[in-house]
């Protein structure tokens, strides 16, 4: 290990302890031998016959060295324990954080893990009232992640990262997801874990490359055909949608986001011109096509309105949206309300 903890229980990297000194291991706080061979890089090193469990059960170097740094990192904060057990709840953190009077549990996930234990695990820190911390490690920093995968960690609409090679965080923002494109996101690097401010970019679609895209997949016939008959039976052709159906980047959504704003719009021409609506009925319409829990589903609605808002489509008033007018369609045959 290359993180041990000093007589007052401080954490010592080993190419900052000296022989002198006594050190002891974090997590079985047994005495640990300083080493500095010719082959393996400076290190502590358990005593002969030692039966250290938190640091033997197939951890990998990754997560070993990332875990003891982040307590090193983590002590200016508060107090630090390394796999310390929670026996009402039988778990046992990476990291236990004393923060201002509360507790936070930190996990430092390098490997891949099911959704079914992670909502475990946190269900388990929620009954306890502790807080807790996901950070992600080099592996899952250098991997394309899903829009899945991303919403499984996020938390606040961010992602952490530890690099231990590197020795610093990574925050992740801002994530968006425009078609036919991988998710978009600003990272910033920062070697504290707390009060990171990641600044926000512009994100400008390329409308021309959308249109083209999906006039693609219609030609492919890679479009639901249902959707196509539809628009055919009320005179109308996919290709002919309005170009702000193409200007969509909503992340975390189960849909393409052409499909998404199409079907605001549809919902729009349903109410009607000049007429108005209760907000709550267009947002439980809207709220299906999207992943994440209710909090995050109504942020990006939220975005949505903006935007309709923004081109002058919609005006939102307390509970209530005014439909002002409508996005005009291409070569349209026909101007009459559409039925969902």
């Amino acid at each position: 290990m290359i993180i041990a903890c000093d007589s007052n229980k401080k954490y010592v990297r080993a190419d900052e302890a000296n022989k002198r000194n006594n050190y002891f291991c974090p997590g079985c706080h047994e005495k640990v031998i300083l080493k500095n061979g010719e082959v393996k890089q400076k290190h502590f090193s358990h005593c002969a016959g030692a039966a250290c469990v938190t640091f033997t059960e197939n951890e990998s170097m990754q997560h070993l060295s990332g875990k003891l740094q982040l307590a090193s990192k983590l002590q200016c904060y508060g107090d630090v324990q390394i796999e310390a057990v929670l026996p009402e709840i039988q778990q046992r953190p990476d990291i236990l954080l004393i923060h201002n009077h509360k507790r936070i549990a930190i996990e430092y996930q390098c490997s891949p893990i099911s959704q079914k234990k992670l909502d475990m695990r946190n269900k388990g820190y929620f009954a306890e009232n502790i807080h807790v911390i996901w950070i992600l490690g080099q592996t899952y920093f250098n991997r394309t992640m899903t829009q899945g995968t991303i919403m499984k960690f996020m938390a606040d609409n961010a992602l952490v990262f530890y690099l231990p090679d590197k020795q610093y965080f990574v925050h992740r923002q801002h994530f968006r997801k425009p078609d036919f494109s991988r998710v978009l996101f600003v990272d910033k690097i920062n070697t504290t874990l707390f009060n990171a401010k990641v600044p926000k970019q512009r994100t400008r679609l390329n409308i021309p490359k959308q249109i083209y895209k999906l006039q693609s997949l219609i030609l492919q016939q890679r479009v639901d055909p249902k959707l196509v008959d539809y628009l055919y039976k009320k005179n109308r052709l996919l290709m002919d949608v309005p170009v702000w159906v193409h200007g969509g980047n909503t992340f975390g959504l189960k849909v393409p986001n052409w499909y998404w704003r199409l079907i605001t719009i549809l919902f729009l021409e349903k109410i009607g011109q000049q007429n108005v609506v209760k907000k709550a009925e267009l947002t439980v319409k809207l709220i299906p096509f999207l992943l994440g829990d209710n909090t995050f589903k109504r942020q990006q609605i939220a975005e949505l309105y903006h935007d309709l808002e923004v081109h002058d489509y919609i005006l939102q008033q307390e509970n209530y949206i005014l439909v002002r007018r409508l996005p005009q369609w291409k070569n349209a045959r026909q101007q009459s309300i559409v039925k969902i």
